[in-house]
Formats: structure tokens, C-alpha cells, sequence
């Protein structure tokens, strides 16, 4: 398709994968030989993250002004203010949990490992739970189920809606509006109302080899697609979303059953309900990984 519809001749193919590994087995096999399937020559491409890809997007659409090079709430920023806020809230009730696994911290070794894995948390938070960190910065010490409904946390697990109320304090209320979930909206309602592509947006986007994307991610890529071309490349081009065939285990939980050949089930089934008769297999690699079972 590159090699068919080629872009200007200083404009960049701008391509997001899931891994460093992708991206540079990416350049190598679009430089292999064309006979191998190759286009000779790998030049003029941004191969990113989708993360960092998405942040540049905010800066070019809504100007460099109104979006920070980076968020006060990604990882590395956020690593050292907790190292901060910690010695300060191990005190506090609720944070038993964290003084417990801070004991004999002589060197601060513990504690840097632990802000930097809660950093890390919290950033996967802003993108795949979002709707967490909403509730939790109103003061509901509860999480929103995939299926429906809330599961109000267990007094052992409240300490992580303290603490991210904790954080957003020390940001402050002005900077709340430069993190991935203030910046997000924005982006999206601009360019709703935009009436053609803003300079920044890239003519192509080209997503290669990822197998789930978060919600957020997809808006996104929706609303470019309104100006830009999206190409999705994916190992199953399939049409029907394999997690919305039911497993074994989740039968008796759904109002419906996944009909195998049983008494009753016709021998010819429309093409339109195959995806609802697939093998258990095609069930479980639809299963994506659920934050729910990870709460600390």
C-alpha cells in the first residue's frame, strides 16, 4: 500500500507499534528487498508509541502553548513526586499497607521502587481506567466493573485513592487541565468542529501489529480519521470482536449461551452469527487483561 500511494516527498510515514522490538523489525523488513516483499529502502519514518504519539497529536492540534512538552502526571515526573509525598502520608490511616513494606528503608532503595512502580500504575490508570481516577478524585473509594456497576474497595486497598488524591493536591487544581485526562476532551471536541486537517496531523497514520488498544487511543484515532488516513494493520483482520464470544467458564453469567452443535442448532448457520459459535479458543484469546484483578 506504501509503495502504491506514496506521500509527498518530505513528508514521514508516521507508523505506531506496540514495542521497540516491533519498530525496528518494522524498518528492517519495509528495507528488505522488494522481491522479499520489502521496498528496497526504509526512509522518512516515525515509528512511535502510541503514548508519545498521541501526546504529539495534543500539541500540534491544540498548539504548543496550551499542551507542556510533558504531563505532570507521566511516569517519570510522577516517580519523584511520590518519592516526596511518601514519608509524609505513611502516617496517615489507610497507609498501613505502605509502611509496612517501607520498614528498615535505610537507603530510600524500597521507596524509589515503589514510587516508580506506582508511577507506573498510575499512568496505565490515565489511559486504560480513567473513569477510576474520576471517582477517586471525588472521594469514592470504589472501582467501575467491566460488566456494570461499582465494587467498593476493601478497606486494605483504599490507601490507592488516597494516595491519588494526595498526588492531585500537590499538583494543584491549574495543572490538573495539563494531565492525558484533561488534555483528551479537549483534543477530541477540537476536532469535532474543525472544518478540515489541522498542519499538524500527519496525512497517515499507519498501526501496525497491535493487538488491543485502549478506549482512549481509539477515540482518538477516530476523530483523525476524520482528515487523516488510518490504516490498521492487525494479525486477525476480522470484523467481529473475538472477546464477545463467551467462554465456558462465562455462561452461566450472560444471558445467552454459546450454541455448539446441540439438539436444535441448525446444520447451516448464517455467516452473520458465526463469530457467536466459534471454538472456546477464539474466547480466550479475546480475553483482554483486566485491571479489575490487579488493584493492589
Amino acid at each position: 500500500w506504501l509503495r502504491a500511494h506514496p506521500l509527498a516527498p518530505l513528508e514521514n510515514e508516521v507508523m505506531l507499534v506496540q514495542s521497540n522490538g516491533i519498530a525496528q523489525w518494522l524498518r528492517m523488513a519495509l528495507a528488505a528487498d522488494p522481491e522479499q516483499g520489502g521496498c528496497g529502502i526504509a526512509a522518512a519514518l516515525e515509528v512511535q508509541l502510541p503514548a508519545r504519539f498521541l501526546w504529539d497529536a495534543y500539541r500540534s492540534v491544540l498548539g504548543r502553548a496550551a499542551v507542556p512538552e510533558t504531563s505532570p502526571l507521566d511516569k517519570q515526573p510522577l516517580t519523584w513526586r511520590l518519592m516526596r509525598l511518601l514519608p509524609a502520608l505513611l502516617a496517615q490511616p489507610g497507609f498501613e499497607p505502605l509502611q509496612r513494606f517501607l520498614a528498615d528503608d535505610h537507603d530510600c532503595r524500597k521507596r524509589y521502587q515503589l514510587a516508580e512502580r506506582l508511577a507506573d500504575l498510575f499512568d496505565q490508570y490515565q489511559v486504560y481506567r480513567a473513569d477510576w481516577l474520576n471517582d477517586w478524585a471525588a472521594g469514592h473509594d470504589r472501582i467501575a466493573l467491566a460488566r456494570q456497576g461499582h465494587r467498593q474497595l476493601e478497606p486494605q486497598e483504599c490507601w490507592q485513592p488516597a494516595l491519588w488524591r494526595a498526588v492531585l493536591d500537590d499538583v494543584g487544581a491549574e495543572r490538573l487541565s495539563d494531565s492525558r485526562a484533561g488534555i483528551h476532551p479537549r483534543f477530541v471536541e477540537h476536532l469535532l468542529a474543525a472544518g478540515q486537517r489541522p498542519a499538524g496531523l500527519p496525512r497517515r497514520v499507519v498501526v501496525f501489529g497491535i493487538s488491543s488498544l485502549p478506549a482512549q487511543t481509539l477515540e482518538a484515532l477516530a476523530v483523525i480519521g476524520r482528515f487523516s488516513q488510518v490504516l490498521l494493520a492487525v494479525l486477525n483482520p476480522c470484523q467481529y470482536h473475538w472477546g464477545d464470544i463467551v467462554a465456558d467458564q462465562d455462561l452461566l453469567r450472560h444471558q445467552y449461551r454459546r450454541q455448539q452443535r446441540r439438539p436444535g442448532v441448525p446444520l447451516q448457520l448464517d455467516d452473520a452469527l458465526l463469530h457467536q459459535h466459534a471454538h472456546p479458543l477464539l474466547a480466550a484469546w479475546g480475553v483482554d487483561y483486566d485491571l479489575e484483578k490487579v488493584v493492589v
